[in-house]
């Protein structure tokens, strides 16, 4: 956790003077501390220095006195030599051995229990160093006589008076670190008035302005520091703000005339939207039930329409067939053309039909598997032999009105057969996924569209062929754009002419609902 975190949550709360007492005692502390531990450390390092060293000398004087007792093989002298370690009650052992690890002599302090077998026979012995143990010290140095070991003296001493000297020394270091910190508490306590008396003259004086909306007072004690600038700067703030309440006040009262007038001329506004809301309402019902009217009116009469024409159909059949030997070539051929026209006026009436139900509003809403539906379009058209249909992708499975999906790619593909003008035609469909749509196309290698006719195919009972050249009656892609549109989609264009077209037309997911693939064989080629 960062330094400033730990400090905000400690002192994050507490008054100014408080803080800057605080923050003061906690970095002298802090730096008396340091400097203690260094000096403990390094009082306790040097003890230890100098006791390796002491005791290293005692060894060595040892080592000289009992060169002849090693030499002529005389226990008792060295015993005697050793005995010379009972003025120091320190030391609780003291050993002399042969190079071979036998221990030749030996001094022990009956004062200590510290001393066990291990210190009479130890694992293993060092020619020569030293070595620190938990609680003891043991040196070694060697016995020379002629530049030769012939021995080793060992010397053991407790860490006792280690201890002590280090224990003084950390109470005299924190009974100065305690009477420093007294001493800093009272300098600190009125150094920081230095800093935290302009500062609480700002927050009396805001906190006054705060409360009581008295935008005259002022600090009139001055430093030139960071607070006299700043107590400088308040003071300007409250003189603009005092100035600028003044002119609050007075646009307050004309403002409340304002607002008064206005809420008159509100008043009388609401009540006129009101009542051009109830005359929308009624409009809008009126409107509806229009609507509502028309569409049934249109279903109606094309409907009764289709009757008349049915039989001027079937009298056309029966003229044709009774009359055909009495009539001439002229006769027949008006004959067949007036059944072509009922025929042709019967389709209007149909699609005029159809185009006036295309509307979501209580419609089956059903999962559809788009392959199948494709696929049973493709086998309705009834496409000519020289007409390839070929579905590239595979497609969706969509939530939707199975009727409006049929159509799509009804009209859509008996637009491409109508217009085919190659001897052998293509016709490709298939779908993309675009993320949050499908986008959907038919393709074909019919005479293809000009730019300037792409929006006119799209309206309503509007053909680039002749009426009489072709089958069609200019429904098909209008009924394709109003379906399109009924799910917030697109449908488009992409053409050059005389290499062919190909239809777009987009259904958002969120309108169909989320679909996948299915994983089903891909529809073969027709």
């Amino acid at each position: 956790m960062p330094l400033y975190t730990i400090m905000q949550k400690a002192f994050g709360n507490l008054t100014i003077r408080r803080k800057l007492m605080s923050i003061i005692m906690l970095a002298c502390t802090l730096s008396l501390f340091l400097v203690g531990s260094v000096f403990v450390f390094w009082q306790w390092f040097s003890l230890r220095q100098s006791m390796v060293r002491n005791l290293s000398t005692q060894a060595k004087v040892i080592a000289d006195n009992s060169k002849a007792s090693i030499t002529f093989d005389e226990p008792q002298d060295a015993n005697d030599v050793l005995m010379a370690l009972k003025a120091e009650e320190a030391i609780i052992f003291g050993g002399i051995y042969q190079l071979d690890g036998s221990i030749f002599a030996y001094y022990q302090n009956h004062t200590s229990d510290e001393v066990h077998d291990d210190d009479l026979n130890p694992s293993e012995i060092k020619l020569y160093g030293h070595v620190f143990d938990k609680d003891s010290l043991t040196v070694y140095e060697p016995v020379i006589v002629e530049d030769k070991d012939v021995g080793i003296v060992c010397l053991k001493s407790t860490l006792s008076e280690l201890d002590s000297m280090l224990k003084r020394s950390i109470v005299v270091v924190a009974c100065a670190l305690i009477l420093v910190s007294i001493l800093i508490y009272f300098v600190s306590s009125e150094l920081q008035k230095i800093i935290s008396e302009p500062i609480l003259d700002l927050a009396d004086v805001a906190k006054q302005v705060s409360e009581k909306r008295e935008y005259s007072l002022r600090i009139n004690k001055f430093r030139k520091d960071e607070t006299g600038l700043l107590i400088k700067a308040f003071n300007e703030m409250l003189a603009q703000i005092q100035k600028r309440d003044f002119a609050l006040v007075n646009a307050n009262e004309q403002l409340e005339k304002k607002v008064e007038e206005r809420t008159a001329d509100l008043k009388e506004e609401v009540q006129v939207r009101k009542k051009a809301e109830i005359e929308l309402a009624q409009t809008v019902k009126k409107l509806t039930i229009s609507n509502r009217e028309l569409r049934e009116f249109t279903r109606i009469a094309a409907h009764d329409l289709q009757t008349p024409l049915r039989a001027i159909g079937i009298l056309s059949d029966w003229i044709s067939e009774d009359y055909s030997r009495k009539c001439d070539e002229k006769g027949r051929q008006n004959a067949r053309l007036l059944l072509g026209r009922a025929k042709r006026m019967s389709r209007f009436l149909y699609a005029i039909i159809q185009y006036s139900e295309l509307s979501l509003a209580g419609k089956k809403i059903e999962s559809i598997n788009l392959n199948q539906i494709l696929s049973s379009v493709i086998d309705n058209v009834g496409a000519p032999e020289n007409i390839e249909i070929e579905v590239e992708t595979e497609l969706p499975v969509v939530k939707s009105v199975r009727k409006f999906m049929v159509e799509l790619f009804e009209n859509l593909i008996n637009n491409a057969i109508i217009y085919m003008d190659k001897p052998q035609g293509y016709i490709k469909v298939g779908c993309l996924d675009e993320g949050d749509k499908w986008k959907f196309y038919v393709s074909d290698n019919g005479p293809g569209i000009e730019q300037k006719y792409h929006d006119k195919v799209f309206k309503i009972f509007q053909m680039l062929a002749l009426r009489d050249e072709t089958e069609n009656i200019g429904m098909g892609l209008s009924i394709v754009k109003k379906i399109t549109e009924l799910y917030d989609g697109q449908v488009w264009i992409e053409s050059k002419v005389n290499e062919g077209s190909t239809f777009y037309f987009t259904l958002p997911k969120s309108r169909i609902g989320d679909s996948n693939h299915i994983h089903a064989e891909p529809i073969a080629a027709y």
